[in-house]
Order: structure tokens, then sequence, then C-alpha cells
């Protein structure tokens, strides 16, 4: 999400450019209650939306962008477990349209070039 936000950054200093909402979507319903993820949101640009779901919507959302995603701890044996994941970012139009995607090696001066194109 630093990333995003230096890209909103640069977005903002550019006449121009798109108003974008960016949306991070939470793969882990059990532990990212809405509550936590405000508190999680503080952090970041007010843009950004938060979103999480039931254990089947995260799950549908995941397959859907084709996101890895797998429990690297035993989330029954110790509550600070970690999830592996895929971090991709990807560049969607209002109406669903799907126009690029960034991977997390992709700097953010190439993803703001990318979105003015």
């Amino acid at each position: 999400l630093v990333k995003v936000v230096e890209v909103l950054t640069r977005l903002d200093a550019t006449d121009g450019a798109p108003d974008l909402a960016p949306l991070f979507v939470s793969l882990d319903p059990r532990r990212d209650s809405l509550r936590q993820l405000r508190a999680y949101a503080a952090d970041f640009d007010p843009r950004v939306s938060f979103l999480v779901g039931t254990p089947a919507q995260c799950k549908a959302a995941a397959k859907a962008y084709r996101v890895y995603s797998a429990l690297a701890d035993d989330p029954d044996e110790d509550e600070d477990y970690l999830i592996d994941h895929s971090i991709v970012l990807y560049f969607v139009a209002p109406d669903g349209e799907f126009l690029d995607f960034f991977t997390q090696a992709t700097p953010p001066a190439t993803i703001a070039t990318k979105i003015l194109e």
C-alpha cells in the first residue's frame, strides 16, 4: 500500500490525471475485521478503501483475480499466523474492464506513467 500511496502522490502532481479509487481486498476474513481494517487504513491515504468478505467471498475474489494465497502457519496454533500471497496491483476501469496489472517489482513511477497513457 505504500506503493499505491506513492502512485497517488505522483498522479496528484500531474494535471489531467484521472481520479482513482484504490481498493485493498483482504484475503483473511478470520483476522481482518472491519474494525481492524479501519485501524490499518488510518496509516494510508484516505482514498484507499478496504474490503473484506466472508471466507467464501474472499476465496472467490482471489480466484477471479488469480491471486495465490496459502496459510504459511496454522492459525489454530498461532494467532500471529502468516498468509503467503501474490502481490499484484490491478488497474481496472470504472466499468470493471481490466486495463493492466503491476507486480511488486514495478516502480511507482512506471505505474503512474502507464495510468496516464
